[in-house]
């Protein structure tokens, strides 16, 4: 069986070199910090792990939350509570254990998904780009360049994700 890149054919047969691995985490956590600004990266962790799950036909747990990023309960307590307040996640009492919370996506937090896996396969061919184009130049970086095409980057930062909490539109009133 030959493995199949299912992101984008643009990086069929591209191994991400030592370097083009830094571009794709820098480029990673400078979307997600310029998308959600600077959240407790314990949230983002949980939030991606109930994707992650949920992608999966799995509605994990509170229990199951703290096991798997190693989290308090307390912490996975207040950042669920933050997404279900953002309509990004529901819960529903597990019906042979009524002391379970099963946590599953809403159609906003699936979209908001979407969104994330398009930025990060546009993140992935430009790190392809940019990777052969430095292993054509001899691998020779240019750390001016490179720190001005960070710059870029930071300067067309995504739309920023603030949903609406509840209660803010009678604030508003």
């Amino acid at each position: 069986m030959t493995a199949m890149n299912l992101l984008s054919p643009k990086l069929e047969g591209w191994t991400p070199s030592a370097e083009a691995q830094q571009v794709i985490l820098w480029r990673i956590l400078q979307l997600f910090l310029s998308r959600y600004g600077s959240i407790p990266l314990g949230q983002l962790l949980v939030s991606m792990t109930t994707v992650v799950l949920n992608e999966l036909g799995r509605a994990p747990t509170v229990t199951e939350l703290c096991e798997a990023t190693g989290l308090p309960k307390s912490s996975i307590s207040r950042y669920i509570s933050t997404a279900m307040e953002q309509d990004m996640v529901t819960e529903t009492i597990d019906t042979e254990d009524r002391r379970r919370r099963m946590l599953g996506q809403t159609e906003a937090g699936k979209n908001e998904r979407r969104w994330q896996v398009r930025q990060i396969r546009k993140i992935l061919e430009e790190a392809a780009d940019w990777d052969r184009q430095r292993e054509a130049a001899g691998g020779v970086l240019d750390p001016e360049a490179e720190l001005e095409a960070m710059k870029q980057v930071s300067a067309k930062p995504p739309e920023s994700h603030a949903p609406a909490r509840k209660g803010r539109a009678k604030d508003a009133a």
